[in-house]
């Protein structure tokens, strides 16, 4: 299976734009000069850096630049990966203080690609390292200003009346036509223009610097999951570790991280017993399924009944280019030992012991065809014993896979859902208080009506 994330490319002014749309609603751009084929990259998801990579050399571009527009704490950035692959000079603001980050522009300093221009904007509000980049007819507004929405501000050391400041600073400064292109979007929208959120976007017509305060701030929502392990990885460029202790991960589990779980096993399985929260993504369907891996929050947390499945789900990932996948050590058997909390449902008779009383069944058959019959269907005998051994040796067993796809295997489990909380988003504003986020990610619902 192979997949791409990147849109259709557009050409504005001297500038080629390819926009990246990640599952989780991040979006990254690569902005290549036309005559000098220089190239920046802006906001690489770490699952994205491939897809970049790629495009890069696609086009035989000459990677210049990488920068993050701010501190990111909804996703894993890819920077420090894409820019060692082109030994690209990393840009952030000085605030942001990211390690391996060697050029932190100022406000309206001026980035040259070739003979053309890009102009980056300090515009602090979401985040206080928060950057903005101009060209000529397009703005890539990061996570301020956001399509139909704005961000929220409530962590990072955000405020709300500076970014009231910042938006509305680029809005009086730029014509109505130029294009806009965010840092998220939920709706797989990739730009607006300046003048359509000047008419359409709710917080924009909030004109009044304290009214726009209060309504952003209002009863914000919780504090978004793995936030701390992101920003770790962000600032000081930690990788992600390919296996987790069973003890870390009930840690992070317990701090509000379930919804990073995706757990492997069969649905059977599931329905029997699992961390409440986390997501069923059964091995067999992960390939085609990678998708709702990428959406789900990293660090991904991968969770099976001994750890040899998730390792199995992690390798198969890995060749679709999804990053930020850690194998839970040992399983659900470690979890619960190292003292996990999961939910319960209806014992059923397992997958493991459904597959000891096919294969029993089936030697028994061949011997007595065999004896009775003829030799020959002795053969089935000696094929199911070379079949034991294989999944004894590689821990991969074919007849419990498709036992598992039997109808009286099939859970009541629903396969893929997880917290939608918002990481970056303002909550939904109501007449008094804020209610619980409906998008998640970065952007603010609609202010509440007067």
């Amino acid at each position: 299976m192979t997949q791409t994330f990147s849109r259709e490319a557009e050409t504005i002014g001297a500038f080629q734009i390819v926009p990246f749309a990640h599952p989780q609603g991040c979006r990254g751009y690569l902005l290549a000069d036309l005559a000098s084929k220089e190239a920046l990259a802006v906001d690489p998801h770490l699952d994205l850096v491939h897809d970049m990579a790629e495009r890069v050399e696609s086009e035989g571009w000459v990677l210049r630049y990488v920068m993050d527009t701010h501190t990111h704490a909804d996703h894993p950035s890819g920077a420090a990966e894409l820019a060692a692959r082109f030994d690209s000079t990393r840009m952030a603001h000085p605030k942001a203080n990211h390690a391996g980050v060697t050029v932190t522009p100022g406000d309206a300093e001026v980035i040259g690609l070739g003979e053309s221009s890009v102009t980056v904007h300090h515009a602090p509000g979401h985040t206080p390292d928060h950057l903005c980049l101009a060209i000529d007819g397009a703005f890539f507004s990061g996570d301020s200003l956001l399509i139909g929405g704005v961000a929220r501000t409530d962590f990072l050391g955000g405020d709300a009346g500076q970014l009231f400041d910042s938006v509305h600073a680029f809005l009086n400064d730029r014509p109505d036509e130029t294009i806009l292109f965010p840092g998220h979007d939920y709706e797989d929208r990739i730009k607006s223009t300046l003048g359509t959120e000047k008419a359409d976007n709710a917080w924009l017509r909030i004109d009044d610097r304290d009214a726009f305060t209060e309504s952003l701030t209002a009863n914000p929502p919780p504090r978004p999951a793995n936030m701390d392990d992101l920003l770790r990885l962000n600032r000081e460029g930690v990788d992600i570790p390919a296996t987790i202790t069973a003890g870390e991960a009930s840690r992070l589990v317990a701090e509000g991280g379930a919804a990073s779980v995706v757990d492997v096993r069969t649905g059977l399985e599931f329905g029997g017993e699992h961390i409440a929260g986390s997501r069923l993504i059964p091995v067999d369907r992960i390939e085609t399924r990678a998708e709702d891996v990428m959406a789900t929050p990293a660090p991904r947390l991968l969770l099976c009944r001994s750890g040899k499945r998730a390792a199995m789900a992690r390798e198969t990932l890995a060749k679709l280019h999804v990053a930020g996948l850690s194998v839970i050590e040992g399983g659900l058997g470690a979890y619960l030992e190292a003292g996990g909390d999961t939910v319960k449902g209806k014992a059923r008779m397992s997958v493991e012991r459904q597959v000891r009383i096919a294969a029993g069944s089936l030697v028994l058959l061949g011997v007595l065809t065999g004896a009775f019959l003829s030799r020959a269907f002795l053969i089935i005998s000696g094929f199911v014993g070379a079949g034991l051994i294989f999944a004894g040796v590689t821990d991969w067993c074919g007849m419990g896979l498709l036992l598992a796809r039997m109808p009286w295997n099939r859970s009541d489990a629903i396969e893929g859902v997880a917290s939608s909380g918002g990481t970056c988003a303002a909550s939904l504003p109501g007449a008094c208080a804020a209610g619980p986020p409906t998008g998640g990610g970065c952007s603010a619902s609609p202010p509440p009506s007067k």
